[in-house]
């Protein structure tokens, strides 16, 4: 999608930033709504057809990690949304799988938003066909599951809207781009690309990566696994034995 083919909600308390905003945003004729908190900022998702959201961490009335737990309670359509704060309020684990795309630190340029904003508004198969890094990441993970419904009963990978969690033990720092080679024998497929390392948790030897780049041969069955998977989170908190439990039995969820 096209920024200005999108409708745009910015939720931050600050005047001077929310005008801030909303000019740059008008300034590439989409739509744009403001909202003052979270609370706001969620009527007005369930009322509009929103494509963005621009959210503060720090507001009154609901802040924005409570916006987000709301949006997620729909269980059927979230916007794509990126956090912004001046403050360390929300590991990045948590953000990822409470659906969050991507977390901006105050002061922001607006080329950077630009960047953001453009990968943000991608579908899965545009975003994930973008040339890979070059050279190659040193750092490879490469895992052969016997299938997909295996792995995710094991709890050894969950997928989301994003990027997957999967558990590991390869060293790999935060931030780090990585190689990709995930085969499932039984299904004939496989995951062959680049990410992203978003997050490591060696004590559960766990890892929480953002996909890049497929190729060419497998991104569709990537791409459509991940849509008809019909997970919220951008990339989810665990593979475990709650996310395992979750594929089994939906009704869990809400346990």
């Amino acid at each position: 999608m096209q920024l200005k083919d999108a409708t745009v909600l910015i939720a931050d308390d600050e005047p001077g930033f929310r005008t801030l905003l909303r000019k740059w945003f008008e300034a590439e004729r989409c739509r744009v709504l403001v909202a003052e908190n979270g609370a706001e900022a969620l009527h007005l998702v369930r009322t509009n057809d929103v494509h963005l959201l621009v959210s503060d961490v720090r507001m009154p009335v609901m802040d924005g990690i409570e916006l987000m737990r709301r949006l997620m309670e729909g269980k059927h359509y979230l916007p794509k949304v990126i956090l912004i704060s001046g403050f360390s309020d929300i590991e990045d684990r948590e953000s990822f799988d409470l659906g969050v795309e991507a977390s901006l630190a105050k002061p922001i340029r607006r080329q950077v938003m630009a960047s953001v904003v453009r990968r943000c508004l991608m579908d899965r198969d545009e975003r994930w066909r973008e040339l890979p890094a070059e050279p190659p990441p040193e750092k490879v993970l490469t895992i052969s599951f016997p299938s997909l419904a295996t792995a995710r009963q094991q709890g050894l990978i969950a997928f989301g809207r994003g990027g997957f969690c999967v558990r590991s033990r390869l060293a790999v720092g935060v931030t780090n781009p990585i190689q990709l080679d995930l085969g499932f024998k039984g299904d004939g497929r496989a995951l062959i690309g680049q990410g992203i390392v978003r997050w490591t948790e060696p004590r559960e030897e766990q890892i929480g990566i953002e996909i890049t780049f497929v190729e060419d041969a497998y991104r569709a069955w990537v791409v459509d696994m991940t849509e008809c998977d019909g997970s919220l989170s951008f990339i989810p908190r665990t593979s475990g034995a709650q996310m395992a439990a979750v594929h089994a039995n939906p009704a869990a969820a809400n346990e």
